[in-house]
């Protein structure tokens, strides 16, 4: 119980320093997902990351900076490519249930945490596809756009490769970084919308959320000059 208190603590505490609230049943899905992810760990390689700090931090806390880096309107749909473990998509429904998710996995046994953990949770609003971003794209009716589609793990000319036919007119691209992105990974379509750089809790290190919207969907007035 006293550990679960410190948990309870350093999960508040943390999501304040970049200026995010959780309530008290939102605190205790994410301790839920928490524990999970070690018992799964222990038999699968879900993460790499599984001390209770580290999994806070660089896990929870990470994926929830969006919502500060960018302005996600309410009941917009969001496609998680490479999401592994549930990064940043789950904390993202947990904090923001109004969101309509959909998660894009290729390896099976992450593929069933997921499943698991959702139905564990009650997260309404989810779907989860098994396969790569390629076949999603492929895979998915012709009529699906989203509004945002968000990345921790794929490298990021994969994103840009693919996004465009992904997302809705004014959809953009969200990638997390451990640095801003040089500006010769950027496909030359893409346009930088906004960078917001912050610093994790517990000296976990520097990170950078950058927001892309395709070239052809906004207006000459909108393209910054130079690009």
């Amino acid at each position: 119980m006293e550990q679960r208190g410190a948990l309870e603590h350093l999960l508040q505490e943390d999501s304040r320093q970049i200026g995010i609230s959780i309530d008290p049943e939102q605190t205790q899905l994410f301790l839920v997902y928490l524990k999970q992810l070690q018992a799964w760990n222990e038999s699968f390689n879900l993460t790499a990351i599984t001390k209770d700090e580290e999994i806070i931090v660089k896990h929870f806390i990470d994926s929830l900076a969006v919502l500060k880096a960018v302005n996600i309107e309410p009941g917009s749909h969001i496609l998680d490519i490479g999401t592994g473990a549930g990064f940043p998509g789950i904390p993202l429904k947990i904090l923001r249930p109004d969101l309509c998710l959909t998660l894009v996995e290729p390896v099976q046994k992450k593929i069933s945490f997921l499943r698991f953990l959702l139905g564990l949770l009650r997260l309404k609003g989810v779907d989860v596809f098994h396969g790569t971003v390629e076949l999603f794209s492929h895979a998915r009716p012709q009529a699906t756009a989203f509004n945002y589609i968000t990345t921790r793990a794929l490298n990021p000319s994969l994103v840009f490769s693919t996004a465009q036919d992904l997302l809705n007119e004014d959809g953009k691209a969200i990638i997390y970084s451990a640095r801003p992105l040089d500006r010769d990974s950027v496909h030359r379509d893409w346009v930088l919308d906004s960078e917001y750089t912050f610093e994790l809790p517990h000296d976990h290190g520097s990170r950078t959320i950058s927001a892309y919207s395709h070239r052809l969907n906004l207006s000459p007035l909108t393209v910054p000059r130079g690009t």
